[in-house]
């Protein structure tokens, strides 16, 4: 009862509920919400997952998936169109299946890449030397097989472009700039047998071509007609109806590319200004590999050049030929005959002005005057082995 003192007999005492203490939690650390929170975090990493997916399907689209047939007797124009379409929409890439695609001429949109595994080769234009992946012309009424007017970020990559001599012009890419750099590139091609240039860039900014087959069509090989600010790496242009390179106003690089066999000559170049032709081979071309026009502050180095100019005369029949120019640089070359017969003449320097002609060997270059130098003022001529 003394317990009790001061409490009413009529009155219980208030029980004492025992106090649990808390868990404290270590740092840093959330409650995980039990089963139906590890069911809600696992729902939404598996809608992450399918978005991811979904994205990288879409920016891997195959043509076959619009109706393509690739058998080499269907038109697939039409789902060459749905699969350009689709790809615009976001800036992805358009896979080609093994297979010959018979198209008509096609706008190609900006930011897209246009992808095969065509693996050309061989060292003619038959059914298997033409590669595994084709785009083939049904008719030759238009600009080019590919039309890259105004395109921009666009990859041509993979693919072998045929133009069945269609047409009177037609061109396998053309592309032209739309007031803005392009950045185009066309990489691992073969483009053979079209009325007009394999590629024409006609006044393009900044586009590689690289590791590119480029033969047999009746204009140039490339034509990069007012272009600037392009590579043209590491290719095999033969056997075309005009010069195989067109090396237009300036500002391009040509390096590493055998360029042989074309009628009228391997590498022109007429007024253009701040060119690099370093590190190819020119070889049995019908006119010289290597002509400069009229150009200025331009650069040929390291290059190797035999039995070019074979089907033309006089001072054409030639290894490399220099007129009218100035701030030309032509250094480290090495120019010999061909295999059964050699050019009446290795250079040809004529109306020059503050060019530079040194150390470059003519071995076996010519049946006449190995070097011909005519009319020039303020040049540098001195170490060259004839």
């Amino acid at each position: 009862r003394s317990c009790l003192r001061g409490v009413s007999a009529r009155q219980e005492p208030k029980s004492h509920t025992p106090i649990t203490p808390k868990r404290r939690e270590s740092k840093g650390t959330r409650p995980l919400g039990g089963a139906r929170g590890s069911a809600s975090r696992s729902s939404l990493h598996e809608h992450n997952r399918i978005n991811t997916e979904r994205k990288r399907i879409m920016l891997y689209l195959n043509i076959q998936d619009f109706g393509a047939k690739g058998d080499g007797r269907t038109d697939d124009t039409a789902a060459l169109i749905k699969g350009l379409e689709a790809v615009a929409k976001e800036n992805g890439t358009l896979y080609f299946p093994k297979g010959n695609y018979m198209i008509h001429p096609v706008k190609v949109p900006s930011h897209v890449t246009l992808m095969g595994n065509s693996a050309w080769g061989g060292a003619s234009s038959d059914s298997a030397s033409l590669g595994h992946t084709r785009l083939t012309a049904l008719s030759g009424d238009a600009r080019a097989l590919l039309d890259l007017d105004k395109c921009i970020g666009t990859r041509i990559i993979g693919l072998t472009l045929d133009g069945q001599n269609l047409g009177k012009e037609l061109h396998g890419v053309y592309s032209c700039h739309g007031g803005v750099e392009q950045n185009n590139c066309y990489e691992d091609c073969m483009i053979c047998n079209f009325t007009g240039s394999g590629l024409k860039m006609d006044w393009v900014w900044v586009f590689a071509i690289r590791r590119c087959r480029i033969c047999n069509n009746r204009l140039y090989g490339v034509d990069v007609d007012r272009g600037y600010d392009g590579w043209v790496v590491d290719k095999r242009i033969e056997g075309n109806g005009l010069w195989g390179i067109n090396a237009g106003p300036g500002m391009v690089c040509y390096t590493a590319n055998t360029i042989l066999s074309n009628k009228e000559g391997g590498l022109l170049a007429d007024d253009t200004q701040n060119v690099n032709i370093t590190g190819n081979s020119f070889v049995e071309n019908g006119g010289p590999g290597i002509a400069i026009r009229h150009s200025r502050a331009s650069a040929v180095s390291g290059n190797s050049l035999q039995g070019n100019g074979l089907q033309k005369s006089g001072l054409d029949s030639c290894g490399l030929q220099m007129q009218d120019s100035t701030g030309i640089s032509v250094m480290g070359n090495v120019l010999s005959g061909g295999r059964n017969q050699s050019p009446e003449h290795g250079i040809v320097a004529q109306r020059l002005s503050g060019c530079t002609i040194c150390a470059n060997t003519l071995f076996r270059s010519s049946t006449g005057e190995a070097l011909v130098t005519e009319g020039n003022l303020d040049c540098a001529v001195s170490g060259n082995m004839c």
